[in-house]
């Protein structure tokens, strides 16, 4: 599909966002975008669930069990049970050996999980090595508060060639937040909507054109603060925050909606021959072993069958590779390794997780240029999602 472009030598306006360096920072124009949604989808059972949502404002508490409390904003689909007339009965005692045993508490699957609640105040991060570069993504959960919880304590240690952030929720750039002199080039999405969703990228090499929003969405204009793609000589670098299916589901439709319009983008950006690199918050968890508690989250968000195929579909379709489960694997050894932990109910002491953050890349860059792709476990407290970093070979 033809879409309009960017480019840095452009004066022309778009619809998309564009930025023009100088010789001391980068001057940005920036388009906001109203955002308009629709509840069109809702579930068969009457279910109240918890799950993770772009609202600033937080979500509703479970009610339905204990187990679906541990899984925190993604709880599973249990349903409230009736409460009971109490009746008048008369008790009577059960022997020891019949009652119900309490259940051992949850603790982390793997034997050296990092359980830390707040970010390290000293970082020490692998260096990129020689003649690669290193990208790394991070839902901050809110840019403001990240700030005063260690943001820039992972920033600087990391040292990655290209940042990409979602969930910033700010109304415009936030001056200072890095160095302007290592990253002079830098790119803001954002939604009309006050404390929801945003994207943002850094750069320090200047990219040949950027488009922000999904032009292959029904919509372009409500995905502004959803997605930037970044074009490189030898590959694309999509920055991006997919929505979620939101309370109840009631959002699943406009997903299966964005997963559609995603998969022609990209699809769109390959037959252009060249690599291409999608990272972000993709807003779900792929297989069973991504996440702690697949069998009581089959119809929370994240998790729905439909949310699982609309990703296989992405994967087989473009034929692209999930490149930490493809190196990681599915097998015992690989379990318990997620990028998300609700700050309720202490999941991240448990390991309750759900890896919902990905690096995916077509098939020729994860067998020719890919050093490494990792979940920086250890730096958890800036937010309630955890880094994750990819090393390629080359030159973007």
């Amino acid at each position: 599909m033809a879409t309009k472009r960017v480019t840095a030598s452009s004066t022309r306006l778009s619809s998309r966002l564009t930025a023009k360096p100088d010789a001391s920072n980068t001057n940005i124009t920036v388009e906001k975008v109203s955002v308009t949604s629709s509840a069109t989808v809702k579930p068969t059972k009457s279910v109240k669930r918890i799950i993770h949502d772009d609202d600033e404002a937080g979500e509703e508490e479970d009610t339905a069990s204990s187990e679906d409390k541990e899984d925190g904003d993604f709880a599973g689909g249990a349903a409230k049970k009736k409460k009971k007339t109490p009746t008048a009965t008369t008790k009577t005692a059960t022997p020891s050996a019949l009652k119900k045993q309490k259940s051992a508490p949850k603790v982390p699957i793997r034997a050296n999980s990092h359980t830390n609640t707040t970010m390290p105040g000293t970082l020490v991060l692998p260096k990129t090595p020689d003649g690669c570069v290193k990208i790394t993504s991070w839902n901050v959960s809110g840019l403001n508060s990240s700030l005063k919880k260690g943001f820039k304590t992972y920033i600087t240690a990391e040292d990655a060639d290209v940042i990409c952030i979602q969930e910033h929720k700010v109304q415009q750039p936030l001056l200072n937040l890095v160095d302007p002199k290592v990253y002079p080039f830098n790119w803001w999405g954002f939604e009309e909507k006050k404390g929801y969703a945003g994207v943002a990228m850094f750069c320090k090499t200047k990219p040949i054109a950027v488009t922000a929003g999904l032009p292959t969405h029904p919509d372009p204009a409500c995905t502004k603060g959803r997605i930037v793609t970044l074009e490189y000589p030898t590959c694309f670098i999509l920055g991006c925050y997919v929505p979620n299916a939101g309370q109840g589901l009631v959002r699943l439709k406009e997903r299966m909606v964005w997963d559609k319009a995603m998969k022609a983008w990209l699809l769109d950006l390959k037959s252009k021959g060249k690599q291409i690199i999608w990272t972000g918050d993709l807003n779900v968890c792929h297989l069973p072993i991504d996440l702690r508690n697949p069998t009581t989250n089959t119809a929370s968000a994240g998790f729905t069958p439909e949310e699982r195929a609309g990703f296989s579909e992405i994967l087989e379709e473009v034929e692209l590779v999930d490149t930490f489960r493809e190196i990681q694997g599915t097998g015992v050894e690989a379990e318990g390794q997620y990028s998300y932990f609700s700050y309720r109910f202490q999941c991240r002491v448990k390991g309750i997780g759900w890896r919902l953050d990905y690096f995916v890349t077509d098939q020729q860059m994860y067998k020719e240029r890919l050093v490494e792709s990792v979940i920086r476990e250890e730096c958890y407290g800036a937010s309630d999602h955890v880094p994750v970093v990819l090393v390629i070979k080359g030159e973007l």
